[in-house]
């Protein structure tokens, strides 16, 4: 049964669709989000600050794993600082509408790839589909 992030169990081919289509589906719905039914409630477009500030936090991480001599053993030692980015999204899309500073929809997606990611390969598709959603949303228009 394929993983997740990929199309085979050895996790050697990664589903193109998370660097085509659904990634420029992601993208277009963190630029216009749904608006909630209540006029009080807020869900704000993603803004360019915002994308960066997780995007940076993914590469970063992401450099640390490149540089792992044994990303097998290592990567362990990672995984809670991964998991953490549910945290910091929960933090920026907080269930209050007024203070929200994310589209619950970006909320949404951080949680569904990060709740996915079991090990350095998992994460390393995660990061390549996230720069694939960071291309669509600057290809799209976002600001």
């Amino acid at each position: 049964m394929p993983t997740f992030f990929y199309q085979d169990d050895s996790k050697k081919e990664i589903k193109e669709e998370f660097l085509t289509n659904k990634a420029k589906s992601w993208a277009e719905n963190f630029i216009s989000p749904k608006q909630p039914k209540e006029r009080w409630e807020r869900n704000p477009k993603l803004t360019s600050a915002q994308l960066r500030r997780f995007h940076i936090e993914a590469k970063t991480l992401e450099e640390r794993v490149r540089n792992m001599e044994n990303p097998e053993k290592e990567f362990p030692g990672l995984r809670p600082l991964v998991k953490m980015l549910k945290s910091k999204v929960a933090y920026a899309c907080p269930n209050t509408g007024r203070d929200r500073k994310v589209p619950d929809e970006f909320r949404k997606y951080i949680e569904e790839m990060v709740d996915h990611i079991e090990d350095h390969r998992d994460f390393m598709a995660f990061a390549l589909c996230f720069e694939a959603v960071v291309g669509f949303f600057y290809g799209q228009g976002g600001r």
